[in-house]
């Protein structure tokens, strides 16, 4: 039994913040939303003060509509609230390059801006939960763009660290190759393939392909350390 001046401890739960600047489509994606968790769902005009009014709600995942044509404002928009919240990006199009340039500004998630209802409230539910939500085609093809274009310029920053070997299950690895490819294309072990694997995840300072990818993306650009 409660004692008189008690006051109970459970918090309320975060919000889930639908951010951008058409009101209409705001609406229509928070209707759509509900049953995606115990969020209260808060609408979010897009604005200079959109930072500051969205960390006073206390969010707990963000959706950013950011439009069919971001530019690089929208995507400091996008870092502002991925250190307040798990963000996820609204975009015209599931483009790889955008997809890109919203994970690397911090967003946790990624969708185009026509995706079914029920993906979105998944990925809502997925991030709450601190996972990734990318399309699962798209995040192959932009690990292979990573590793395509960039793998062989960070491969070579990393050189010191990797033997050969490792630099050659780690392009293959980044490209989404499964062990038992890498194996099969190297005339080797599957054992051998996770034993480098692990060694070349521990020199990246990653536990993923999905990581992978992105580090040697990264690590291709000037100033940028392989540790």
């Amino acid at each position: 039994m409660a004692t008189r001046g008690s006051r109970s401890t459970r918090r309320r739960p975060g919000a889930l913040v639908v951010a951008g600047p058409d009101p209409a489509f705001r609406r229509r994606l928070l209707q759509s939303l509900a049953g995606a968790g115990s969020f209260r769902g808060v609408e979010v005009e897009a604005g200079p003060d959109l930072e500051r009014t969205v960390s006073a709600l206390d969010p707990a995942v963000i959706l950013l509509d950011v439009g069919a044509r971001p530019d690089a404002a929208a995507f400091a928009t996008v870092a502002g609230l991925s250190a307040l919240g798990r963000t996820i990006v609204l975009a015209g199009a599931a483009d790889d390059a955008l997809a890109v340039d919203a994970l690397r500004a911090g967003a946790s998630g990624f969708c185009a801006r026509d995706t079914a209802a029920a993906l979105v409230r998944k990925a809502v539910q997925l991030v709450a939960a601190g996972e990734i939500w990318v399309g699962r085609s798209v995040m192959l093809r932009l690990i292979e763009e990573l590793a395509a274009r960039r793998a062989p310029q960070a491969l070579g920053l990393a050189g010191a660290r990797l033997t050969a070997r490792e630099r050659e299950i780690a392009t293959e690895a980044a490209r989404g190759a499964s062990n038992k490819e890498i194996a099969y294309s190297l005339s080797i072990s599957i054992k051998t393939v996770k034993t480098h694997l692990t060694s070349v995840f521990r020199k990246f300072g990653v536990s993923t392909r999905r990581q992978l990818g992105l580090a040697l993306g990264e690590a291709s650009q000037p100033g940028t350390e392989v540790g």
